[in-house]
């Protein structure tokens, strides 16, 4: 438990003690009245006059419990030194200026390396879009050379397949000139097979003979202008040409070859591409049958008396389907 406080004033000298801005505090205030009761104690109190205002205020202050005034001003201290101080609030202050200088600061260095950032990207940017520019420029005018080159290889495809198509055209015309020709060329001769072959035979002289005597035509040894055997398969009586002077002559030969004797057989001496073709007018379901005719090929409608011309190159279905539209 602290001392009296009257022990406290008797250190001071009986001196009154202040506060640091030289105030009275209260112990200085009670040191006189605490030693005049000390001094009086076992004496009786002398007579007094009346009292004054003054005087009852100072008794006052004698009856105050001298420990209850220490209690209250610790709970006072205590309760201050909750009590936010002058020197806090500064630093409190400071430390919200410091606060907003650093986001100030911070701020600007954000700023300026935000702007050196974005000029350098915008630098770079601008060097890469002009290199880019460059090279689209570059690639602009390789691809109109390109085009350029690609439009003269088109007209030079152009003329190419004009040229094609032309000389198509002059070959399957050629070959068709050609077929007929060497045709016109046979149109005299009568291929005949399984001719008897003999040793040293004497074609001209049998084949008049046999005329005469199975066919019952009138020849003479100076119609036949040329005959011959021809290659054919092998293991088979090799074929036999004979050439006559006229057309007359072959005529009447051709219209008597059923008096023919020994499986003997005569035929037009047709060419390649004529006996190609006459196998495929024989394949063909919409014709009945097909034959050869003064160097021409003929083919008969199935179900029809309408015969049809063909020539090497036609398309026969077309040309049929033609035909049954037309009647």
């Amino acid at each position: 438990m602290p001392p009296p406080l009257a022990n406290k004033i008797n250190t001071k000298d009986n001196k009154e003690i202040k506060n640091k801005d030289g105030n009275k505090t209260v112990q200085s205030l009670l040191a006189p009245k605490k030693d005049q009761q000390i001094a009086n104690q076992g004496n009786p109190p002398p007579k007094r006059d009346k009292r004054t205002f003054s005087d009852v205020s100072e008794e006052s202050l004698e009856g105050i419990d001298l420990m209850s005034i220490h209690s209250d001003l610790k709970d006072i201290k205590k309760s201050l030194q909750d009590t936010v101080k002058k020197s806090d609030l500064e630093n409190l202050v400071k430390q919200k200026d410091l606060k907003d200088l650093v986001t100030t600061i911070v701020s600007k260095l954000l700023s300026t390396l935000k702007e050196s950032i974005t000029e350098e990207f915008n630098t770079k940017l601008r060097e890469r879009t002009g290199k880019l520019k460059d090279e689209i420029d570059a690639l602009n005018i390789d691809n109109e050379n390109f085009k350029e080159r690609l439009r003269t290889k088109d007209r030079q495809i152009e003329e190419l397949q004009e040229k094609v198509s032309d000389c198509n055209h002059r070959s399957i015309d050629a070959l068709k000139s050609a077929n007929y020709n060497e045709q016109y060329s046979r149109k005299h001769n009568i291929r005949m097979v399984n001719f008897p072959e003999k040793r040293n035979e004497n074609l001209r002289d049998v084949f008049v003979k046999m005329v005469k005597k199975d066919l019952n035509v009138e020849i003479e040894p100076s119609d036949v202008i040329a005959i011959h055997r021809i290659p054919g398969k092998e293991g088979y009586i090799k074929p036999v040409i004979a050439k006559v002077r006229n057309t007359e002559i072959k005529i009447k030969i051709m219209r008597s070859k059923k008096g023919l004797k020994n499986d003997i057989k005569f035929h037009d001496d047709i060419t390649q591409r004529n006996l190609g073709l006459l196998a495929r007018l024989n394949t063909n379901v919409m014709l009945n049958n097909a034959w050869f005719y003064n160097c021409s090929v003929y083919g008969k409608l199935k179900d029809s008396e309408y015969r049809i011309k063909f020539d090497l190159y036609d398309n026969i279905d077309e040309k049929i389907k033609k035909k049954l539209s037309s009647i």
